[in-house]
């Protein structure tokens, strides 16, 4: 070993020692409760996603909308903001694709052959018509809700 090296490892090994220590240190205070999201941020985050998930997801396939709607219908929610949040974004987005399966049904009919379009036709035509606009009183207090929920989380629940 050349003269001095013995000192240089020295110091190299006591300041890895050191390093590992203070990662060591931050990893245990992060871990330690009160660090990081509280379950109630978790669980809210959460449920901010699944709704961003929903709504951004594309209108065709609707099974795959029907999908993420029950995943959010899931979603647990201990907190009012939370409840809210998810009752009222469920609530807009369930009507939504029950208006649009409705509206499904009525287009096959029409394009059945002659005749297949009867009464039930329209009725599902005015319940479609109804439940889109019901949807669309609800969806912008679904915004607010999930404005709040974000305006929660940022002050810390």
């Amino acid at each position: 070993m050349p003269p001095g090296a013995k000192g240089s490892a020295g110091a190299a090994g006591t300041a890895a020692r050191r390093v590992a220590a203070a990662l060591a240190a931050v990893a245990a205070l992060q871990a330690a409760p009160g660090c990081g999201p509280s379950a109630e941020q978790q669980e809210a985050d959460a449920l901010l996603h699944a709704i961003d998930a929903l709504r951004d997801a594309p209108s065709e396939p609707r099974a795959a909308r029907e999908a993420l709607l029950a995943q959010l219908e899931r979603q647990p929610a201990s907190t009012p903001p939370a409840a809210s949040a998810r009752d009222t974004c469920a609530r807009a987005y369930r009507l939504l694709l029950d208006a649009t399966a409705a509206e499904a049904r009525v287009r096959a009919l029409l394009e059945a052959p002659a005749g297949a379009a009867g009464p039930e036709a329209l009725a599902d035509l005015a319940a479609a018509d109804a439940k889109v606009k019901e949807s669309a009183e609800v969806m912008p207090r679904c915004a607010e809700a999930l404005a709040e929920l974000r305006r929660r989380g940022r002050r810390g629940m």
